[in-house]
């Protein structure tokens, strides 16, 4: 099963860094600790500062837009 996830650049400065995982039922990005925390699929998508990675049988693949 493929995943979508995303993470902000910026947040790379901390010692933790938040996952966000596309919920593809509900189009938005989801902080995978914090459901509440999300973003619309659009704005992670046209935001330079995300990094939107696909994850297959654990393998990550940056995706380049």
């Amino acid at each position: 099963m493929e995943k979508i996830r995303a993470i902000f650049i910026g947040d790379v400065r901390f010692d933790q860094c938040p996952v966000f995982e596309l919920n593809t039922e509900t189009n938005y990005f989801e902080m995978l600790i914090d459901k509440e925390m999300r973003y619309e699929k659009e704005c992670v998508e046209e935001d330079d500062d995300f990094l939107i990675i696909k994850v297959k049988n654990d393998i990550a693949t940056l995706v380049e837009e």
